[in-house]
C-alpha cells in the first residue's frame, strides 16, 4: 500500500536526485507530486490502465430527457470519460436490456428528441468537459420510471495527499515509480537510464495488457446449422 511520498522518494532515487537514506527537499516533493498526479491524471485517458469498471443504477424522471453526471450531478459519481456499455431496467421489472451508445453523428441525426416511449433505447453522453459536469441525453424520453444502467470505466484517481496509503492491483506501483521516473527526468536534468525507460514501457505495458478484454465474435444466425454450432475452420455449420 504505497503512498505518493514512498512513489516520489523511489522515483528520485531511481534518478539518483537523492541518495539511498536521504530524503527530498520539500520543493522536490512538492514538484515530485504534482508530477505524479499529472502523471495519473494522463493514464485517465487510456482505457487499458483502467482496472475497474463500475456499474451505476439510476432510476430516470418519468418525461425527463437529460441527465447530468459528475460531483453533485443528478447521477453524483465521478463523471466518466466516456461510457462504453449501458442498459436499461424497465419499470416494475428486474431483467436488464442493453441500450446503445451513441456517438455524436449518430445522435444529430435523430430528428424528434422528444419522442416518448415506457423506455429508454439509446443514450447519447454528452462530456462537455467545459463543464464540471456530463450529460447523459436518453432516447426514447420515457414515460415510466425505469432504471437507466451505466458502465463506467473508474480511472486511478490522483493523489488527494502525499501521505495516504493507496491500494494497487498487482503491477501499478512499479509502473507508477518507473514512469514518474521517465517524468522527472527532464525536469532535473538527468540523463535518463535506458533501462529505467525500458522498465517503464515494459511494466505499463504489463498492466495494459492484463486489462485487455477480450472481444467476442458475432455470428450471424443464418450460417447455423439446425444443430446450432458453426465450424469457424472449415465453414461447416453442420454438429
Amino acid at each position: 500500500m504505497p503512498t505518493a511520498n514512498a512513489l516520489i522518494a523511489r522515483s528520485l532515487k531511481l534518478l539518483g536526485v537523492v541518495a539511498s537514506g536521504e530524503a527530498a527537499t520539500a520543493d522536490e516533493a512538492t514538484d515530485a507530486f504534482d508530477a505524479l498526479n499529472d502523471l495519473v491524471n494522463s493514464w485517465a485517458t487510456e482505457r487499458l490502465t483502467i482496472y475497474y469498471t463500475e456499474r451505476i443504477s439510476q432510476t430516470l424522471t418519468a418525461n425527463t430527457a437529460t441527465y447530468t453526471i459528475g460531483s453533485s450531478g443528478t447521477i453524483n459519481k465521478a463523471r466518466p470519460i466516456w461510457i462504453p456499455y449501458a442498459g436499461v431496467v424497465p419499470a416494475g421489472e428486474t431483467h436488464e436490456i442493453p441500450v446503445e451508445v451513441l456517438n455524436l453523428t449518430q445522435w444529430t441525426r435523430i430528428a424528434i428528441k422528444s419522442q416518448t416511449s415506457t423506455f429508454p433505447t439509446k443514450i447519447y453522453y454528452d462530456h462537455n468537459f467545459a463543464s464540471s459536469l456530463a450529460t447523459i441525453n436518453v432516447w426514447p424520453v420515457p414515460t415510466t420510471a425505469p432504471a437507466l444502467i451505466i458502465y463506467s470505466p473508474t480511472a486511478l484517481v490522483v493523489f488527494a495527499d502525499r501521505t495516504t496509503s493507496y491500494n494497487f492491483p498487482p503491477g501499478y506501483e512499479r509502473a507508477l515509480r518507473y514512469n514518474l521516473a521517465v517524468e522527472l527526468a527532464p525536469e532535473y536534468g538527468v540523463p535518463l537510464d535506458p533501462v529505467i525507460a525500458a522498465i517503464a514501457a515494459e511494466s505499463k505495458g504489463n498492466i495494459k495488457r492484463a486489462n485487455i478484454e477480450p472481444a467476442a465474435a458475432r455470428m450471424d444466425t443464418a450460417l447455423l446449422g439446425s444443430g446450432g454450432v458453426f465450424n469457424w475452420r472449415t465453414g461447416d455449420s453442420r454438429q
